[in-house]
């Protein structure tokens, strides 16, 4: 629970006149800006956005803060849902009360707020500079305010999914990951000792989509291979959070559940792929690091990889990797009597036996471009076959 007592001029009240029984209520005043406390920024989880300050709109806002006498006329101002409001006339103090992070706090305008607070704890911030307030009482959801009030930069899906906690059980599910604290939730979203989170959740979720068996099934209901791949998980991560959400809270969830035996290996495998691609290109009679998109250079970090968090000297396109993690669906087995996810062959033993060949067969494509290669069906099809070959027909 948080008491915030700020001066402001103009106070009004407005009864919200369709939902005048929930006690729906809209305050709206100027607030002193240099009388808002930091610990309003405590209480940001109700915002679908991460503030960056580095970018152009948030060094205008601050810009025009330390000029602008009339801010308050210029700035859009903050929204906030409250427990409850109160004015007290005689001092001009608006007391504003929060006491659930999950409704209260602010809506929008946090660039505005981290501005205010910057400058005040420089002592750069004038005492003549008010900020438009907006303050809700009555909200169950900040959810669909945030997500009209957030217009000036498009809030993605994945923001407000976040918001309307969503994502709880995949956190769960990563949490003992190396790279957990790495996945982003929302947009701008900073890690406070390291900057910018580099991981989108919704690459996570194409990775765990691509072995869903309601979404994905290796085989069809008369036991013949399911030629629908997984395709759409490297192709398109904002269709694929979709369809992960139109599935339906209960059944990802559910889903999510009915995996966690497997999760784990999913990423070890991922792991696997990526840290020792030229290795097993090697194996297969190929020179992976002279192709142009490996962008090698000898003892210079190209990149990170995306769960052990490696440095390494040359780059795998996830176009490349997709497809070859995708093809280990193809082990997946079902309990049927506790619909628990269960491998019928240990994923470990048929990536080192098979390797080289599945990346020999991704390195054979007759294209240069990772990106054409990640989107190739056929490419798909046939790594598919040889892990199902594997894991189902040799003993």
């Amino acid at each position: 629970m948080a008491e915030l007592i700020l001066k402001a001029k103009s106070f009004k009240k407005m009864d919200d006149p369709i939902n005048k029984k929930e006690g729906n209520v809209k305050y709206v005043c100027y607030v002193q800006a240099d009388t808002i406390p930091e610990e309003i920024l405590n209480w940001m989880e109700t915002n679908p956005r991460q503030q960056n300050m580095k970018t152009t709109v948030a060094q205008k806002i601050t810009e025009s803060l330390q000029k602008n006498e009339n801010f308050h006329e210029l700035n859009r101002g903050v929204v906030l849902s409250a427990a409850e409001v109160t004015y007290d006339n005689k001092n001009e103090e608006v007391r504003i009360l929060f006491n659930d992070m999950s409704i209260h706090g602010d809506i929008d305008g946090g660039h505005t707020l981290r501005a205010i607070i910057n400058l005040k704890s420089k002592n750069m911030l004038q005492k003549d500079r008010y900020v438009f307030f907006e303050i809700f009482t009555g909200i169950e959801s900040p959810v669909e305010l945030a997500s009209a009030r957030n217009t000036s930069t498009q809030v993605d899906l994945k923001s407000i999914q976040e918001l309307e906690k969503n994502f709880e059980i995949i956190k769960e599910a990563i949490k003992d990951m190396k790279f957990s604290d790495k996945v982003s939730y929302k947009m701008f979203e900073q890690d406070e000792e390291f900057g910018k989170k580099t991981i989108d959740i919704r690459e996570i979720i194409a990775i765990l989509m691509m072995f869903f068996q309601n979404v994905y099934p290796c085989t069809n209901s008369d036991g013949s291979l399911n030629e629908t791949q997984p395709v759409r998980c490297y192709t398109g991560k904002e269709a694929t959070l979709k369809k992960f959400i139109d599935i339906g809270k209960e059944e990802r969830e559910k889903t999510i559940a009915n995996m966690k035996d497997i999760i784990v290996d999913i990423f070890n495998i991922w792991d696997n792929v990526e840290c020792n691609f030229n290795e097993y290109a090697k194996y297969a009679g190929k020179k992976y690091l002279s192709r142009s998109y490996a962008k090698y250079h000898k003892d210079m970090v190209q990149s990170v990889t995306l769960v052990s968090q490696k440095e390494m000297d040359y780059i795998v396109p996830r176009g490349l990797i997709y497809p070859i993690v995708g093809a280990f669906r193809a082990l997946i087995g079902i309990d049927e009597e506790t619909s628990k996810y269960y491998w019928v062959k240990d994923p470990k033993v048929v990536l080192d036996k098979l390797g080289s060949r599945l990346i020999g067969i991704v390195l054979d494509e007759k294209t240069d471009s990772p990106e054409y290669i990640g989107k190739s069906t056929n490419l798909w099809n046939n790594l598919f076959k040889e892990v199902y070959i594997e894991g189902h027909l040799i003993k």
